[in-house]
């Protein structure tokens, strides 16, 4: 399986993200690289469970604006993200009422994926420095 599993075959809009008995990924490098709003997505996610709404808003905050992802895209990446087992459905928090509220949570394979993701930003981020490219810290 290639590198680029996870962007090119799972977020393509031209086939069903896996077939009938297809094993899924399991070594975290092979979903990436990841999109960007699926790893923010992940990133919203890594301090516990949030409904749909909250990871938007956090979305749009990290992305500074750059991404505001509408509810169609935002679900649609969610169930992408939890047809690869990097998110599932959780429960609401007790006495959340609003059933409308669709919570998720990271699994462990999703957050393995994105601490590959971060390290994989962090060496490019270096290289850049190393080029005088990007600002030292």
């Amino acid at each position: 399986m290639s590198a680029s599993y996870y962007s090119s075959q799972h977020y393509s809009s031209q086939r069903e993200p896996y077939a009938t008995g297809t094993t899924m990924p399991t070594d975290p490098r092979e979903f990436l690289p990841l999109g960007d709003l699926a790893f923010l997505i992940l990133l919203a996610l890594g301090d516990g469970p949030a409904h749909g709404y909250a990871i938007g808003k956090e979305v749009s905050a990290r992305s500074t604006g750059r991404l505001d992802p509408t509810t169609g895209a935002l679900y649609q990446a969610l169930r992408r993200l939890a047809e690869g087992e990097l998110v599932i459905a959780a429960a609401a928090p007790s006495g959340e009422v609003d059933a409308r509220r669709k919570y998720f949570r990271i699994t462990p394979l999703g957050r393995r994926v994105a601490t590959a993701e971060a390290e994989r930003l962090d060496t490019m981020v270096a290289a850049a420095r190393a080029k005088r490219l990007f600002p030292a810290q």
